[in-house]
């Protein structure tokens, strides 16, 4: 016999002198598919951010062949986009799961239901599968071609992340490069060293995997550019959101 969970029996006797009202109670089953959830009925305007992310989204599910990108790896693509000299506006920090940007939630939250979909309810999973919604990409990139710099921008990423268009690879590439960009690390040992000190989720990395990562990064000019961190973005902190 399944017993009813103290608070059940708790809401039924507040109501037992209430001999006209019924009470149903339904056991919480979590939250519904992202699909189904209540988004922005007006769908928000495009700016630079938005439409860059649609457009890497795009070619990272080409590279990888696949439908759908996780969480994590959307992060960490705006992040070398931020690195590689695009002002985002994006406020990255160190995460769990390497340089994470709190308020790129707010970014897909309003583009949720327009623009791609899988982000639900907001709730930061790395795991998370976000798609592309159909007919969105021809807006996007007629938006970016009133940008050209950003086609820079994007090769420079586009042709760091080859081998590396994973979760794994990406947290991979991302941390290394946080040690190197933020934290000083000058040489493949310290990158080892740093990336080791970081949380113990990073010793799924071996030493030649994050010795491989700093080879591309410095062979790819990604260690001795100017910084375009978080401190440097600070100021425009509303961006893609705006």
């Amino acid at each position: 016999m399944r017993m009813k969970p103290n608070g059940a029996i708790k809401i039924e006797q507040a109501f037992q002198e209430l001999t006209d009202v019924q009470v149903l109670l339904y056991e919480p089953k979590g939250a519904p598919p992202a699909k189904k959830m209540a988004h922005s009925r007006k769908t928000p305007k495009m700016t630079v951010g938005r439409a860059a992310l649609l457009i890497l989204m795009r070619r990272y599910l080409a590279a990888v062949m696949d439908s759908s990108v996780t969480l994590l790896e959307i992060h960490k693509l705006m992040y070398f986009m931020q690195e590689a000299g695009k002002r985002l506006k994006l406020q990255y920090q160190k995460g769990l799961y390497g340089p994470y940007a709190r308020n790129l939630r707010h970014v897909l939250n309003l583009m949720e239901g327009h623009f791609i979909t899988g982000y639900g309810d907001a709730e930061d999973t790395p795991n998370r599968q976000i798609n592309l919604m159909p007919d969105v990409l021809p807006t996007a990139e007629g938006f970016l071609d009133k940008h050209p710099d950003t086609r820079d921008h994007f090769q420079k990423v586009g042709e760091l992340i080859p081998g590396f268009e994973t979760p794994f690879g990406m947290e991979l590439l991302s941390t290394v490069h946080w040690v190197a960009k933020q934290e000083g690390a000058a040489t493949a040992d310290q990158a080892v060293t740093q990336t080791y000190f970081w949380n113990n989720r990073k010793r799924m990395f071996q030493e030649k995997h994050i010795r491989l990562a700093w080879d591309i990064l410095e062979q790819k000019g990604w260690l001795h550019q100017g910084p375009h961190s978080s401190e440097e973005v600070r100021p425009w902190e509303h961006l893609v959101a705006a």
